[in-house]
């Protein structure tokens, strides 16, 4: 039977890490590995991770890092470590639903070369409570989600991810081409590993509904509401509909945060590119189909085209 590992990201995750982790040890099909990779927490997320260490010591790997090194490289100390056939990427603050990992583990077996599947999400404010509304029901109609195939791969290559890291479930075979992984920080780890897996594979999604509850809450280090006025956001506490779904379709959608500076927005766009074409480039000495050349060759040329026009 082919093992499962959850790889955890963590940083001052102490107010919802119990909960995140106790709805993953409840899986009906619970994973052979949990790895945490701790990224310096100065609260009690180490003293929580040890104690799940101490009762299952044969299910988790604590790493700690020796110094803080942000999201991005403490998820691929993670994923470099786990060793299972299939790995799950986890954010520290959200819930899973009990049949998560049973239900991709059967997608992917049913699905030889999708390689990576993933689901959609319930939301939930900072007290657990649903929203009333999921993730892929707040997308812009001019970014719809869930998206595969070449859909998936345009959005990609405009430099939109359309799948959270948090939904993934993906095999390990798929690691040979995520690492190594782009040092520019522009380069985030959702993105790169949903480029890797459309472009070298063909991935799928669950549409049964979510299989997870993502938490929206102030503190939030990454995810798809990391916002400077994500206080002001949950304040409302979520009481209007059309009112959240706006807010947050702005907040994904956004092509230009007011954060990122002219000059750091050109060098996004050029570290972006450039990671496209190396993949085109390195999918071509793998082998294509006539259809996928002419595909790719049309998505490296708009590439090449932003960086002339950068």
């Amino acid at each position: 039977m082919k093992t499962v590992g959850v790889v955890i990201a963590t940083y001052n995750g102490e107010n919802f890490l119990n909960e995140q982790l106790q709805s993953i040890i409840i899986q009906t099909k619970r994973p052979e590995k949990i790895i945490i990779v701790d990224d310096c927490s100065t609260d009690r997320t180490k003293e929580i991770i040890k104690e799940y260490a101490k009762m299952f010591p044969d299910l988790f790997i604590f790493i700690q890092n020796e110094q803080n090194l942000g999201v991005k490289k403490t998820f691929e100390i993670g994923i470099s470590a786990c060793n299972t056939d299939y790995i799950a990427l986890c954010d520290q603050d959200d819930i899973w639903m009990p049949r998560k990992i049973s239900v991709l583990f059967d997608m992917l077996e049913r699905n030889e070369n999708a390689k990576l599947c993933f689901h959609d999400l319930a939301l939930i404010d900072e007290w657990g409570n649903q929203i009333g509304i999921n993730f892929w029901e707040t997308s812009h109609i001019n970014e719809p989600v869930p998206v595969t195939g070449n859909a998936a791969r345009e959005r990609l290559a405009a430099l939109s991810n359309p799948v959270p890291g948090c939904t993934k479930f993906f095999s390990s075979d798929l690691k040979n081409f995520i690492f190594p992984v782009p040092a520019s920080k522009w380069v985030r780890m959702d993105w790169w590993t949903s480029v890797i897996a459309f472009f070298f594979a063909d991935p799928v999604y669950f549409k049964g509904g979510p299989l997870g509850f993502y938490r929206l809450h102030a503190n939030q280090i990454s995810g798809i509401c990391t916002v400077k006025n994500k206080k002001k956001f949950m304040s409302n506490k979520f009481t209007l509909y059309d009112k959240i779904k706006r807010e947050i379709q702005r907040i994904i959608n956004s092509k230009k945060s007011h954060i990122i500076k002219t000059a750091d927005a050109s060098q996004r766009r050029q570290d972006m590119n450039n990671a496209i074409i190396k993949v085109i480039d390195e999918c071509e000495k793998h082998g294509l189909s006539e259809d996928q050349m002419e595909e790719y060759n049309f998505l490296r040329s708009k590439a090449l085209s932003n960086l002339m026009n950068k």
